[in-house]
């Protein structure tokens, strides 16, 4: 038998509020979420929102019953997440258009890559991959709009500039999820 009980009071709830201007930080978090939280950290909020038809801090909860995931995001998928069913644990943390943080060198949404290339030199594009992180890898993927993919490839394959494009996505992965998952693509330290 399986049994939920609906909460009645929801003066008791913590509701998780995102943060759309917190800074992006490799392998801690951003928008006001972290890879120290675990799934117990959203158990209230994903329970009400099974009885409710909107939560009061925006965020939505679907099951990926394919990977076995609870992925969270904002109402407008400023920020995503997804949470490992087996180890509870968040392996990434997706921001994007509507996201106001920005990177410790000032590079955010809607910044140029070439300014972020040329701010920071550990930025690579990874042809492996096919996103720009950082070498070695701290957990930062900056990924390159599906269109361009191919152009930026073949340019860092013949070591030439890569095209300037707006960022349109940042990504933070957790790196214990990475040097798992990654192991022989990525450079760890």
């Amino acid at each position: 038998m399986k049994a939920r009980k609906r909460i009645e009071n929801i003066e008791n709830i913590e509701f998780l509020k995102p943060d759309l201007l917190a800074e992006i930080k490799p392998n801690f978090g951003l928008g006001g979420f972290n890879f120290n939280q675990n799934i117990k950290d959203f158990e209230q909020n994903w329970t009400y929102s099974y009885f409710e038809k909107e939560i009061k801090n925006g965020l939505n909860f679907k099951l990926d019953e394919n990977y076995f995931y609870l992925s969270i995001n904002t109402k407008n998928n400023e920020i995503q997440f997804d949470i490992d069913l087996f180890s509870g644990k968040l392996s990434s943390i997706i921001c994007g258009k509507g996201y106001k943080g920005k990177l410790d060198i000032g590079v955010g949404i809607g910044s140029s890559v070439k300014d972020a290339l040329k701010k920071d030199n550990s930025l690579g594009y990874n042809l492996d991959t096919d996103w720009i992180d950082r070498t070695p890898f701290d957990g930062l993927i900056i990924h390159v709009p599906q269109k361009l993919q191919t152009k930026c490839w073949d340019c860092a394959s013949r070591g030439i500039e890569l095209p300037d494009f707006e960022i349109e996505q940042i990504e933070l992965i957790d790196l214990d999820f990475a040097k798992e998952f990654f192991e022989g693509e990525l450079y760890f330290e």
